[in-house]
Parts: structure tokens; sequence; C-alpha cells
């Protein structure tokens, strides 16, 4: 049994397995990993991004291995889809547990299990159970991770329902909320100025419904005549609708409100969450079934800092995000509904500090990173001592 750095018995070793590790939008993972104390992390990932911003005591990068494994591995990997070296790597690790963030790399980690006999553990967030599953060869592949899995996380109850019907046993599958580190988001109740800041943030897909926000905060606008005229628009991330984004500033009359500084560290989402007095995340199923499957981690980040929301009822965001305490919620593509909900909040904004106030506790009480952390390591316990695990 290993010791922590003061002296406490360590529980076991878990393997992470994620790729990339990172990307700059990936903090929600790292997350699940920093706060540990009991299990000691070791991360295995086919490629190393952004290390500096997320770092990790353990990191097994197969882009650093000799030019002789890395072509074995690229031809394996893409003859069987599973990685072919993980096994061997989790022996000399002393790996008791793996635990897969995404379903695909469930799938491509069952190669590992088979090797080593060990527990699999595999996270669900979004894609991969939605336009993942529309594939008959990813469909396949996940009926096999259903059978040989031990247990399946999902980030809430739509999730959980998405995965039922994809094939995952009831009996394997547990709700575990992602978590924030509240204790590095400062907490600010907002007050009402002349000039307030909306926030959207994530990547320009169909999915995150950019579009429909853009043309909503128009409509909510012209609504408010001339009270509107200090209100200013961040855009943070990027991607490939980003073409359809910058249509919609033109088309909903935001040109020249509206800042997109692009992709940011987590550090810097923060910060410019910390200026803003309103985010707004108008999620959507895609037309090729792409969705949050969970909830995007913003919305925790965001009532952790004390700013209201107004998102749809999409996936888990009607769990991360409490109705009329602390957001409001339109449905999906429903941009007037949106648009009422906006001007609603920059028309009253004595309620913003009262929202923030309950949005705070709400995070506080059910998704802070460290406290989910603890759980976590309660389920690894119980997973690699094959005990059962209490199921939501």
């Amino acid at each position: 049994m290993s010791q922590d750095s003061v002296g406490s018995p360590r529980a076991g070793v878990v393997a992470h397995c994620a790729t990339p590790f990172l990307t700059e939008t990936g903090a929600w993972i790292h997350q699940q990993i920093a706060p540990l104390k009991r299990w000691r992390p070791v991360v295995y990932t086919q490629e190393a991004a952004n290390q500096a911003q997320f770092p990790v005591e353990v990191l097994e990068d197969a882009g650093q291995w000799s030019w002789t494994r890395r072509a074995a591995n690229r031809v394996i990997r893409r003859w069987s889809g599973e990685y072919p070296f993980y096994g061997r790597l989790m022996r000399r690790d002393g790996v008791d547990l793996i635990h897969a963030h995404f379903g695909y790399q469930g799938c491509r980690c069952l190669r590992a299990q088979r090797q080593t006999g060990l527990p699999l553990i595999t996270t669900f967030y979004g894609a991969d159970a939605t336009s993942f599953a529309r594939q008959s060869e990813w469909r396949r592949r996940y009926d096999e991770l259903f059978d040989r899995g031990t247990l399946f996380l999902v980030e809430g109850s739509a999730m959980g329902r998405q995965l039922v019907k994809l094939g995952c046993p009831e009996d394997r599958l547990l709700v575990h909320h992602l978590g924030v580190a509240t204790e590095r988001i400062e907490f600010a109740p907002r007050q009402p100025t002349s000039t307030p800041q909306i926030l959207m943030c994530g990547s320009f897909r169909e999915k995150k419904g950019f579009d429909d926000g853009l043309l909503a905060i128009g409509k909510a606008l012209q609504g408010l005549r001339s009270k509107a005229q200090g209100v200013r628009i961040v855009l943070i991330g990027d991607g490939p609708e980003r073409p359809r984004v910058e249509a919609a500033i033109e088309a909903a009359g935001l040109a020249g409100r509206v800042t997109m500084p692009g992709m940011l560290p987590y550090s810097e989402v923060i910060r410019i969450l910390g200026e803003s007095h309103l985010l707004l995340q108008p999620s959507r199923v895609a037309q090729d079934g792409d969705s949050e499957g969970g909830a995007p981690v913003i919305l925790l980040d965001a009532q952790a800092a004390g700013v209201p929301i107004v998102a749809t009822h999409h996936a888990d965001i009607p769990e991360y995000v409490v109705h009329g305490e602390t957001g409001l919620l339109a449905r999906e593509r429903d941009i007037d509904g949106l648009a009422l909900h906006i001007e609603t909040l920059l028309r009253e904004p004595e309620r913003w500090a009262r929202m923030g106030q309950a949005g705070r506790r709400h995070v506080e009480a059910g998704y802070d990173a460290i406290h989910q952390c603890h759980k976590l390591e309660k389920i690894y316990d119980d997973i690699a001592a094959g005990r059962g695990v209490q199921i939501c």
C-alpha cells in the first residue's frame, strides 16, 4: 500500500484514460483527477496537450513512445479500435482500476481490461451517447462495452435514460455529478449597472445554439429600447460554425456590441465570468443527434460566481439550473422564450443578487469538486472491493 504526501495510506492506483489530455475546455475532467487524495491517479493518453494548464503527477503520453511502438500503436489501433499497449503499462504501474472518460475511450480500453482483468468504469458526457450512438459501428462496440464494463457514470438522469435506451444495464448505471473548484471561484452578488454584460461560452457547434441566443438577445434589446444602450455581449469560443455565429450577430443587429476573444484558458474564462452579469446557454439537439448529453460545466462555474443563468430545457440542464431560483429556462430553439427571459432579467436587475446567492448554495451543496471527488473515491473503493455501489 503506497503513501501520499502527508503519510496517509493510499487506497490504490486508478488509470484515467482520456485523449487528448486535455483540450483548453477540459477543466471538468481535470477537476475529477486533481483533488483525488486516497487514490493515486495515473493518466494515459494518445495525445498530451496543455500540460502546464492541467498538471498531473504521472502522465503516460503515447506521443512520446519510440517510433516503432508509435507505428505499431497506430496500426493495431486502426485495425482493432483498441489501445494495444495500455494493459502492459497498467501492470507496470500497479493499476487497480480503470476509469475511461467518454464512451468511445471505454471501448478503446477494452483490450486493457481483458488483458488485466481490472474493473472498468466509463463516464459518458455528451456526443458519445448521442451522435456517436447513431453510428452502427459504435452501437456494436457499445454493446460489448455495456457487457464487459463494471460501472457507467453519467452527469444526470437525462443522460442516464439515454444510456439505458442504448442498452446500458440499469444496475450498473450511476448518476455522479461533475464538480467545480468553488474555493477558486470568487463569489460576488451581481449589482444593477447601466452596462450589463451577457456571456456565452463554448465551442461553436450546432448543439450550443449560439445563433438562437444571439437572435434572442437582439429581440430582448428591441423590447428594452433605450435601456439597452449599455448592454455588451462576450462570446468565448470558436469552431466550425463561426460563420453562422457571425451571420447571427448581423441578423440580430448586435454589430458593435459583441466581443469575440476566441478560445481561452479556463482561468481567463473565470476572469471574464467574474465581470459578467448574465450567462446565456441556449443548448439544443443538433440535426445529427448531437447534444450536451449532460450539461455544460460553465453553468456550474457561473452559479458558483453568482451569475444568473438563462438557458434551455435541454438534456440535464434542468438539474444543473433551478428554474426560477438560479436561472430561467426556455424550450429548445424557442427564441421568443429566451428573449423574454433575457429582457425580464435586464429589466429587473434587483433579482440578480438573490439568484446568484441561490446559485452559489446550489453548487456548493451538490457540485463542489472536492466533495464530488470524495464521492468518486468511495465509488472506487466499492468497485475495487467488489462491492455494489448505491445506484441512483
